[in-house]
């Protein structure tokens, strides 16, 4: 299977086209470790047993499209089995012109560039593929590696919620 999108170091797949059984789904969902998932919403934060993986990410993706990052050729092409969990995801809601994202890079990965590259190929996926024209991403104040990576891509501040400690960020492509 051809990825949907390729950059340097990493091939992106569509996750509906990923979680064709129980195996792929738990492996995606293993992903989602404490560390990773600590400044995501609420209902990431606790990934499902194996047993339930499939029918959490199919729940997951009725809300959004999510699109599973691997390292160049850690998809078994005759297979489609994943060798290894992801090394991260997008999700992005689009409504007409307007997408709403989120972003996690499995914690191994982190301070190597990997999150600017997911961003960026992805980001490039929708001006290129859709009708986009303006993104948002809300961060946890405290999670200064996606502040840094979002300013890198060019994002601006907009606003915040002191109370949720979230800080608002829009690009206009």
């Amino acid at each position: 299977m051809k990825p949907l999108i390729q950059t340097a170091r990493l091939d992106l797949y569509n996750c509906e086209t990923l979680i064709t059984s129980h195996d792929n789904a738990a492996i995606v969902t293993s992903m989602l470790t404490p560390n990773t998932a600590a400044f995501l919403p609420e209902d990431w934060q606790s990934p499902p047993d194996a047993n339930l993986a499939l029918d959490w990410l199919i729940n997951k993706l009725s809300q959004s499209e999510i699109y599973v990052a691997l390292k160049k050729g850690d998809l078994s092409e005759s297979s489609r089995q994943i060798r290894s969990a992801p090394l991260g995801l997008f999700i992005v809601h689009i409504e007409q012109i307007t997408a709403h994202i989120g972003y996690l890079i499995h914690e191994q990965y982190w301070h190597q560039g990997y999150g600017t590259e997911l961003l960026i190929g992805c980001l490039t996926y929708l001006r290129t593929h859709s009708l986009v024209k303006t993104v948002y991403a809300g961060v946890d104040e405290n999670n200064l590696g996606s502040v840094r990576t979002l300013k890198k891509c060019n994002f601006q501040a907009v606003g915040n919620d002191a109370e949720q400690q979230t800080a608002f960020y829009t690009l206009h492509l």
